[in-house]
């Protein structure tokens, strides 16, 4: 298994099994280029009810749900993760943006504030492959995990090489809540 896919299932997996998820995470030694992930703690992954200091950007949303809350707690764990990470609400509400990890921020130069409640597709611009955008809506449509290489477009217009793979996310119901992407610069467009 592969760091996005890793990540992917620590996202994806029920409560009871997030601290063995994030410590098999942590245990892959390629969480972090730079030994990073050192500073990551297992012991530090909120459980229900956790009173862990949102960003402002994300304590000021009232409309947000436990699910979402302890979902954008799993991915501010991933902040320094090498790959960018996005947590996606439901589709029905044009599955806008409720959490961007440090990576993805940095690499796209869009801020927290910028992206919350805004559809990733924010990133697509005129080279942008209708193939791409056509896999990735279909995907969502019927709700399956897919693996994208996508031209995106940085906040300043500068176009990217993206691999996006992109999983649902299921909720106590079996229902799908929330949709989870890895974000990776292809080699050379970075």
């Amino acid at each position: 298994m592969g760091l996005r896919e890793a990540i992917l299932e620590f996202l994806a997996c029920d409560e009871a099994s997030a601290r063995r998820a994030f410590r098999d995470l942590l245990a892959r030694g390629d969480v972090d280029g730079q030994d990073r992930a050192r500073r990551l703690d297992p012991r530090d992954l909120p459980w229900r009810g956790s009173e862990t200091a949102a960003p402002p950007a994300v304590a000021e949303d009232g409309d947000l749900t436990e699910r979402d809350r302890r979902l954008i707690e799993r991915v501010r764990l991933l902040d320094d993760a090498p790959v960018g990470v996005t947590l996606c609400g439901p589709a029905y509400r044009d599955t806008p943006i409720r959490y961007a990890n440090r990576t993805f921020r940095e690499r796209t130069g869009y801020s927290l504030a910028e992206l919350r409640g805004r559809n990733p597709r924010l990133l697509q611009g005129p080279e942008t492959g209708a193939d791409a955008v056509e896999d990735l809506r279909e995907a969502v449509s019927i709700w399956e995990p897919v693996t994208v290489e996508i031209r995106n477009y940085r906040r300043d217009g500068t176009p990217f090489l993206n691999r996006v793979s992109l999983r649902p996310l299921p909720g106590d119901d079996g229902t799908i809540t929330h949709w989870a992407a890895v974000q990776e610069a292809v080699d050379g467009s970075d």
